[in-house]
């Protein structure tokens, strides 16, 4: 679907009837995250998941934008699809979206899945750690990228050396120049620990156990900080790392099932 300002934001519609479930993907990744998920989650729920401005099959005016622009254009694609209400989940930025959306729409969200995300904005250390190795070495930088890319994969996938290979070869064919506003975004967000408190949804949380970009700490500490009912997980398994529900669905999902099964059904 196009937004008012020209981007063609590309998602993924398992259909159906049952409740609709918004799963949104982590930084560097896209919608083939959540395959999955679509198999694990249907036919009982209807997963929609989205491709962000630079990322996967999205199309957009290479402008600046925030994950409030983000979190519009998750809410558009939902109008697009007619649905009312829904539970929101997503992996670090997709969770950064989903609170935002929830913030702007907390009527028509059930719940939020928070995977490996915090509402706080990085720190001077973080940042310029960003800034060097994400912005000037992978996005506008001209040596190879496998050589910056794989030990990433190792913090970001997590898994096997398959599953890592999976994201190292899309990483590798795709224009990593296309990156350079969502790069922006990713480094740039701001805090919205002091407005989180107003999100009452329930929410899960899950990390991983061997996650090196996302702590336990962090994860309990956003528990806290939303103002509904929270469930938090850690992940379990060798490679248990970051991006859990691609590399352990077997985990993951029948957690999702669970805890969407004993929503509020308003």
């Amino acid at each position: 679907m196009t937004t008012e300002d020209g981007a063609k934001i590309h998602y993924r519609d398992t259909g159906g009837d049952g409740p609709a479930v918004l799963l949104m993907h982590g930084f560097f990744q896209d919608t083939e995250m959540w395959a999955a998920q679509e198999a694990s989650l249907a036919p009982d729920y209807r997963v929609v998941t989205i491709d962000a401005r630079g990322h996967g099959h999205t199309e957009d005016p290479a402008e600046p934008f925030d994950n409030w622009r983000l979190a519009w254009d998750a809410w558009a694609v939902i109008d697009h699809l007619g649905l009312d209400r829904l539970v929101v989940g997503g992996l670090l930025q997709g969770g950064w979206i989903g609170m935002r959306m929830a913030l702007l729409q907390p009527a028509r969200v059930r719940g939020l899945i928070l995977i490996g995300t915090r509402a706080d904005a990085y720190d001077d250390a973080e940042s310029v750690g960003f800034e060097m190795i994400i912005m000037n070495q992978w996005i506008l930088g001209d040596v190879p990228l496998e050589p910056i890319a794989t030990p990433i994969a190792v913090q970001m996938i997590g898994g096997t050396r398959e599953q890592r290979r999976y994201w190292l070869d899309k990483w590798n064919a795709s224009d990593r120049r296309r990156l350079e506003q969502a790069g922006r975004c990713l480094i740039d967000r701001e805090s919205i620990v002091d407005l989180v408190k107003d999100i009452t949804a329930p929410a899960l949380l899950m990390h991983g156990v061997q996650d090196q970009i996302h702590s336990r700490r962090q994860t309990e500490e956003l528990a806290a900080q939303l103002g509904g009912p929270t469930r938090v997980e850690t992940i379990e398994g060798l490679g248990a790392a970051h991006s859990v529900p691609f590399t352990h669905p077997e985990v993951t999902d029948p957690i999702i099932r669970d805890w969407l099964a004993n929503l509020p059904a308003r």
